[in-house]
């Protein structure tokens, strides 16, 4: 039987909870990697986009339409970036970001983190960090290079008149919900605003999570370039990458990328996480986890890491059989990344089930 065939199969999800084939309930405090920003079929983002199913859902880049204008309107609510591209996921958006940089500046050398994860397209992949992830797929893109996250003296030797643009996460996801130091990430805007690079931050799992629309904002600090994904269309395949950059018309493209469909998820979306403070709210349900197997919480809002002193994997799949989805963020973290509309005190009930698991298992 193949290896996929023994994952839980789940047929259906309400809010905060999804349920197997079986009819057994799971509260679910992953919700598809961090996408299901509002739980799982919220009735009135499913009735919006049912309205627009029924409407239009694809008119092709060449053309305008109002869904796009809604959607640019609501994003100006949150950001001031003047140009939104929109893609179909997170890697995109980066390749996107890639791709602007080295226009921009004319030059070619990207520099990434240590850990660092932007997706497994080839360029995204080219500024991913992990062997796991590169291995099989070379020659990758010629031009990455990678410094230690949070080294201050690391960056200032790397970065120079060479380099195109620093890509970096505010706070690292796949690396272990890992939090970017301030010092670090005031001295990537002053380093690259002093040799003429860019500075992009890929915001695919961090952004709606922290408190702030973007978890760079944290810092004081504007990038140049800031990517999205995952939870800004509540489970549509749809990314952002802006800038205030101009790229020549025909520089840059998708057929599906700002179609009809896709622009109503996002607008929706935005709507009802500004409209029921979402993004604020999440910013104060931040859970300490304890015990003697746990060396410390990391992350911000409802991206959260529990680091162990032990490998993870065990742990999450003991607390599948109980009833909580997690998954794992490196080899010793538990992630965490609800849905916003999860109340404080379930997710503080499932951490004191979390913590038990924690304790009893070897």
């Amino acid at each position: 039987m193949p290896l996929y065939m023994k994952r839980l199969r789940l047929v259906r999800g309400e809010g905060v909870y999804v349920w197997d084939e079986r009819g057994r309930r799971y509260l679910d405090l992953i919700a598809g990697i961090g996408v299901n920003v509002l739980g799982h079929a919220h009735p009135e983002w499913v009735l919006e986009m049912r309205h627009q199913l029924e409407k239009i859902v694809v008119a092709g880049p060449m053309f305008e339409h109002d869904e796009r204008d809604e959607m640019l309107e609501e994003l100006s609510h949150w950001v001031d970036y003047e140009y939104v591209y929109m893609g179909n996921s997170g890697t995109e958006a980066v390749e996107a970001a890639i791709k602007f940089a080295r226009l921009a500046t004319g030059r070619s050398e990207i520099i990434a983190m240590t850990n660092a994860f932007h997706g497994r397209t080839l360029g995204s992949l080219s500024a991913t960090w992990k062997k796991k992830y590169r291995e099989g797929f070379g020659p990758l893109v010629p031009g990455f290079n990678h410094i230690p996250f949070n080294n201050v003296e690391a960056a200032k030797e790397a970065i120079t008149r060479e380099t195109a643009a620093v890509i970096f996460e505010p706070i690292q996801g796949e690396g272990g919900i890992v939090p970017a130091d301030e010092e670090f990430v005031k001295a990537l805007r002053d380093l690259t605003e002093d040799v003429g690079a860019l500075l992009i931050a890929d915001e695919v799992q961090s952004g709606l999570r922290t408190g702030k629309f973007l978890a760079i904002e944290h810092y004081g600090v504007r990038p140049d370039i800031v990517v999205m994904g995952k939870g800004i269309g509540n489970g549509f395949p749809v990314s952002l990458t802006m800038t205030d950059l101009e790229i020549p018309r025909g520089k840059h493209g998708s057929t599906f990328g700002g179609n009809p469909l896709a622009c109503r998820a996002v607008v929706t979306t935005l709507r009802i996480l500004r409209r029921d403070r979402l993004v604020e709210k999440a910013g104060e349900k931040f859970v300490e986890f304890s015990g003697e197997r746990v060396v410390k919480t990391r992350g911000r809002g409802l991206m959260i890491g529990i680091v162990l002193r032990r490998p993870a994997g065990n742990y999450v799949k003991a607390l599948q059989e109980r009833g909580i989805l997690v998954n794992t963020a490196g080899n010793r973290v538990i992630r965490l990344l609800p849905p916003l509309i999860i109340e404080r005190s379930t997710l503080k009930e499932a951490g004191k089930e979390i913590e038990g698991v924690l304790n009893d298992i070897l």
